[in-house]
């Protein structure tokens, strides 16, 4: 640096900062897990990162009452010009890069990050909005928005109004993932009635909450609809700062009864002078009508609803709020916790908004398969007969649908309907004639583009509310008056059974082969000989995974020679779509269990396939036994899924049985096998009596570590051993390892056997919890632990003693380091 010695400790004021971190990984975000196996790491630690970021914070805090008035620099500007250099210009890449010092950045230079976050979403396509993509639910996904919305959190306790905007112009992104942290999330916990997260006083609170609904009255009407959910609810704490006193205390208990009842009028004064209502805004009060204290807010409700009935609105607009009421009065669950007063006018605005459009009107009926119950007089229904009761209104409502409207009528109910089967199954009470249904047919086969795949799921309904006889003479028909094409659709749309596969003599064998390429396998149970054939067929039409999901769960009705080929193509062929016919690993657990139990295959054939579906596996009930049992029994079963794993340490090369020359599938089996050999927990030379035996294991050892040498992988498979050791059972007297394993240990002496077993020591200690002050104390006791087993064996078994001593002291280390985080936390903390 070309600064004075004495002046190298303010570099960070001057700009004079080395470029730290690597840019941001451009992987694929399902393979950022493994990012530091291809060298993708920063070069300096998060520990360093972090230390940095909070210096600069408490710069900014501390830095003027300290060194401006002594050295004539102001600090904070200097903070401030030092975060504006590390985020400009503002890219994508470089937020995701400081993605985990965001909230420290803001803590440093509040001003200076809000200023660049409000003038990058002024331009036309602000930068920030890339970080509020969908979130991948993988185990090793990260969420690229949580450090932004974390340093705005960390803001809103003092600056509430700037923050409050940020957030909800970020709001309007839709999210659709599975992740919590989201814009809209932030703000509603920031403006929670009962906890808000921000140190803001109810004042302010209110008159930031009247802007929000002016500025953004979409997000502005969320926040103020969430107030009024007066039921049990849970609160979660936002990011807090660490070194400035904005938060205070504020935000950790609950605010009084009459602040939390003034916020919760406010909010329902301002939503209902809202100036423009739909149906929606209209359904959320509806919704929280049961919340409100107050007769009159209660009447207003129903009267603003009366007066939108009758405004000249479209009937769909009618219908999803006439569906909302319906939840919310006329359901078993809704009325109950219903007055008299509220279920009368219910039911006046019920039916002042009935649509006069007949499909819009019976469009709720085929919204889902199963409709809620709405029987007054029965608080228990049965559920058979209401069951019929909604079959008898669908029907009714398709006869009067098709009666008025025809075939148009039908496809206009399908472009809105949840369900088109239910429909279709509907108008078999309508449409009786042959000759008719035959016409129906065919306009429904005429129907293509966007609409076919509707258009077929209710060909699908009708077609299996026939009898068997009825729909093979429609077929029949319908064959002299259809192409070919549509002759396939029609018999893809048929029943899923031996009936419909009898009718491919009439057309050939190009029919039979499209209809198993084209068709979608239904999943009820079928007979011996369906079940043969439907998996012969989809796996000759390369469709092994939709033949898998047909049949299961009867895997006791599958031959084993059908049900391995079965699994096999299922994991090894490609041909069907992806992301089509996903298969479950209960059910290919399920599978593979079957299979185990049969005395015509063999241990290693199931042991292939257990590799296969490994990822499915793991973590299950049924494990991975047929792999365990063979890596104890066969020591080159265990040099083979190592040499699966690693390449080689030498020029040599692997037996050609052993090369796969797909690089990605070889990159897959490399995975599974380094994951294979972490999960491993049966130890070689297990007798019958299932104790291992000394003589067994050693030998298995000797002989596992002469194909790893062979093979080129002599230090790893020492690595390995030893891990594999490591997971031995206990004496009985409790003293840890079991002596063949200490014999083995010491027969060999190999001190990378020795790195391994303390490697397979601590990575099995797993996950573990630590109390706020508790600094070494576990790590002390596991040191005791393992020293005392290293004296037990000092005398006869001085080098198993010795890797026992080893790890005692990598917890004692452990430990130190602990009782100095502790301590430090302590010293800044308080």
């Amino acid at each position: 640096l070309d600064l004075p010695e004495r002046k190298r400790w303010s570099a960070a004021l001057y700009g004079k900062v080395r470029g730290y971190g690597t840019p941001h990984d451009r992987r694929p975000r399902s393979k950022r897990w493994s990012a530091a196996l291809y060298g993708k790491e920063r070069d300096h630690s998060a520990a360093l990162r972090e230390g940095i970021c909070e210096t600069l914070v408490l710069l900014s805090v501390h830095g003027n009452h300290l060194f401006r008035h002594r050295l004539g620099i102001d600090v904070k500007a200097r903070v401030s010009e030092t975060i504006h250099n590390l985020l400009t210009p503002l890219t994508l890449e470089k937020l995701l890069s400081h993605e985990n010092d965001l909230p420290r950045y803001a803590e440093a230079a509040p001003e200076e990050f809000l200023d660049l976050i409000e003038a990058d979403l002024q331009q036309s396509a602000p930068t920030v909005l890339g970080l509020l993509k969908p979130a991948g639910n993988d185990i090793f996904d990260r969420c690229p928005r949580t450090g932004l919305l974390w340093a705005l959190e960390c803001l809103a306790w003092k600056r509430l109004r700037r923050v409050s905007a940020i957030l909800a112009r970020l709001s309007r992104t839709v999210l659709d993932d599975n992740w919590s942290n989201k814009p809209i999330a932030s703000l509603e916990e920031i403006y929670r009635s009962w906890l808000p997260q921000t140190a803001a006083p109810f004042e302010e609170r209110m008159r930031s909450l009247e802007t929000l609904v002016m500025r953004f009255p979409d997000i502005g009407w969320r926040i103020c609809i969430g107030q009024l959910n007066t039921g049990s609810q849970v609160a979660i704490p936002t990011y807090r700062p660490r070194w400035r006193s904005d938060a205070s205390d504020a935000g950790r208990s609950p605010e009084t009864p009459g602040v939390r009842r003034s916020t919760i009028r406010k909010a329902l004064d301002l939503v209902l002078a809202w100036p423009t209502h739909d149906e929606n805004t209209l359904g959320d009060l509806v919704d929280r009508v049961r919340w409100l204290s107050d007769g009159e807010d209660r009447t207003r409700v129903w009267d603003m609803i009366d007066a939108w009935a009758v405004s000249g609105v479209g009937d769909e607009a009618k219908a999803r709020l006439r569906y909302r009421i319906r939840c919310f009065a006329f359901t078993r669950h809704g009325r109950k916790f219903l007055d008299s007063v509220t279920r009368e006018r219910s039911s006046i605005a019920y039916a002042k908004l009935e649509p006069v459009d007949l499909v819009i009107r019976h469009a709720w009926l085929f919204a889902n398969r199963w409709i809620d119950f709405s029987d007054d007089e029965n608080e228990e229904p049965d559920r058979n007969k209401y069951a019929e009761r909604i079959q008898r209104l669908r029907a009714e409502a398709m006869h009067e649908i098709w009666k008025n409207l025809g075939f148009e009528g039908v496809m206009a109910l399908l472009a809105v309907a949840g369900h088109p089967d239910i429909a279709g199954n509907s108008l078999i009470s309508t449409i009786e004639d042959t000759g008719a249904q035959v016409v129906f047919l065919l306009k429904c086969l005429s129907v293509t583009g966007d609409r076919e795949e509707r258009m077929d799921s209710c060909l699908r309904g009708f077609l299996r509310s026939l009898g068997d006889d009825a729909y093979e003479t429609i077929v029949e028909t319908a064959d002299k008056a259809a192409d070919t094409d549509r002759i396939a659709r029609l018999l893809c749309c048929a029943p899923f059974t031996s009936r419909t596969w009898l009718l491919f003599d009439r057309f050939g064998g190009e029919m039979r082969e499209r209809y198993w390429r084209e068709v979608i396998p239904d999943r009820n149970r079928h007979s011996d000989a369906e079940t043969i054939e439907l998996i012969d067929c989809l796996l000759k039409a390369k469709r092994p995974r939709a033949a898998f999901n047909a049949v299961e769960p009867d895997w006791s009705r599958v031959e084993t020679p059908r049900l391995k080929r079965l699994l096999l193509d299922s994991a090894t062929v490609n041909a069907e779509p992806k992301g089509s016919n996903h298969l479950n690993p209960y059910s290919i657990s399920e599978a593979l269990s079957a299979l185990d139990r049969r005395p015509d295959i063999t241990s290693d054939e199931v042991a292939a396939l257990e590799f296969m579906y490994f990822n499915a596996l793991e973590g299950g009930e049924l494990g991975i036994p047929n792999i365990e049992h063979g890596i104890a029994e066969s020591p080159e079963f265990f040099a083979r899924v190592l040499a699966i794993g690693f390449k080689r340490n030498d020029s040599g090369e692997d037996p050609p049985e052993w090369q796969v020359k797909d690089s990605e599938r070889s990159h897959r089996m490399a995975l599974t096998a380094y994951r294979l050999l972490r999960r491993i927990q049966r130890v070689p030379g297990i007798g019958e009596d299932e104790k291992i035996d000394t003589g067994k294991l050693l030998a298995w050892v000797t002989e596992a570590r002469r194909f790893c040498t062979e093979y080129g992988r002599a230090e790893l498979g020492d690595e390995y051993i030893g891990q594999l050791l490591s997971k031995a059972p206990a004496e009985e007297d409790g003293t840890w390892p079991c002596l063949p394993v200490c014999e083995a240990m010491q027969e060999i002496e190999s001190p990378r056997i020795g790195e391994g077993f303390s490697r397979g020591v601590q990575n099995s200690r797993g996950a573990y919890v630590k109390a706020m002050n508790e600094g070494g104390e576990q790590e002390r006791e596991l040191a005791e632990k393992y020293r005392k087993w290293a004296r037990r064996r000092a005398v006869d078994y001085p080098h198993v003693a010795g890797v026992l001593e080893s790890i005692a002291d990598s917890y004692d280390r452990l430990a130190t380091w602990e009782d100095d985080e502790t301590n430090a936390r302590n010293r800044l903390w308080n």
